[in-house]
């Protein structure tokens, strides 16, 4: 059967990278959508292990199955609710009030425009929602061009930094305690002159091995996590001029062996053409198209590498690397190595 391999070495060079930015302390792993297809109930254990302390899911029902690993799990997209003390959420929106006891994050618009609270209503929301008995754990915002030469990068930061002046302001006013504070994604970690600056960073895609930042920004020295593993399922012998797969579309031009591997756009393997020139790791050509269960490899080898490095196999359709991992299918058994 197809198999997804993680290695626990790669990992842990990737989250030492990260640490030499901000400090162990300070990393918030993201775990959303099964750990960028990784797999939750194997990459949260491993980043406890590691002395991570904070996580980053999509829903609750990802934050209840790794809250007893960490001491703060936060749910970016849910709906508020009262549940265990160390599970927070992050409220996008001031109209959908939280419950009271609920534990949150407030998310600020600092420039990206997709959710969170206005700068000039956090004053407000920070006062409603504290007179309704809501914990008000932290203050965040997301980033939407660090990866890239723009003076977006320091226009959102000091969004933000007056931001985070107006809620140390307003917590002071009300006697709360005062929230914690988080901005960078992996990109702008990398790029920060100051990494640890605020108390949390929540990285990503860096953390399973990716990070590209243009020029002249230096990337980080990262380590794919993942590997995508199929096994054989038959045997073919072709011989010139035999054509392969739907429509045909592979041709022969000489004799050779080659065999059927248990993997397909079904998985979440992009349904590539033969022509697009792609070779498995070590060696290998598709021939004709992706099949919806099966691919066909000039290869006689029982077991193959199907994928190692997320961001080359994106690069034949113009994608991203985050779009290959998350789509991989959380049915395909993984395994840490």
């Amino acid at each position: 059967m197809s198999l997804i391999k993680l290695s626990r070495l790669a990992l842990f060079h990737n989250l030492s990278q990260i640490g030499s930015r901000c400090g162990v302390e300070k990393i918030g792993v993201v775990l959303k959508d099964n750990a960028y297809g990784h797999g939750l109930a194997e990459i949260a254990p491993l980043c406890a292990g590691y002395g991570v302390r904070f996580a980053v899911v999509r829903k609750l029902l990802e934050a209840e199955k790794i809250a007893p690993l960490f001491d703060e799990v936060l749910v970016l997209s849910d709906r508020v609710k009262k549940t265990a003390s160390n599970i927070s959420f992050a409220v996008n929106d001031i109209d959908l009030l939280p419950p009271e006891g609920a534990n949150v994050h407030i998310k600020v618009d600092s420039g990206m425009h997709r959710n969170g609270v206005a700068l000039s209503d956090l004053e407000g929301a920070i006062e409603l929602l504290s007179a309704n008995g809501v914990v008000i754990r932290a203050v965040f915002s997301h980033l939407r061009s660090a990866d890239i030469i723009s003076s977006e990068f320091f226009w959102q930061e000091k969004n933000f930094n007056h931001a985070r002046n107006i809620a140390l302001r307003t917590a002071e006013r009300l006697s709360l305690e005062s929230p914690k504070f988080h901005l960078y994604n992996s990109a702008g970690l990398f790029r920060a002159k100051d990494g640890a600056k605020y108390d949390y960073t929540r990285v990503g895609i860096a953390m399973y091995g990716y990070c590209d930042l243009t020029f002249p920004f230096e990337s980080p020295e990262l380590k794919p996590v993942l590997s995508l593993w199929a096994d054989r399922v038959s045997k073919r012998h072709f011989e010139k001029g035999d054509r392969a797969g739907y429509a045909g579309v592979f041709r022969a031009e000489d004799d050779f062996n080659a065999g059927v591997y248990d993997v397909g756009y079904g998985d979440g393997f992009l349904r590539l053409n033969g022509g697009e020139g792609y070779e498995i790791p070590g060696g290998g050509k598709l021939l004709g198209r992706v099949s919806m269960d099966n691919v066909i490899v000039r290869s006689d080898q029982e077991r193959i590498c199907i994928m190692d490095d997320a961001k080359k196999f994106a690069g034949l359709r113009g994608t991203i690397s985050y779009e290959v991992l998350a789509r991989l299918n959380g049915d395909i058994p993984r395994v840490v190595i």
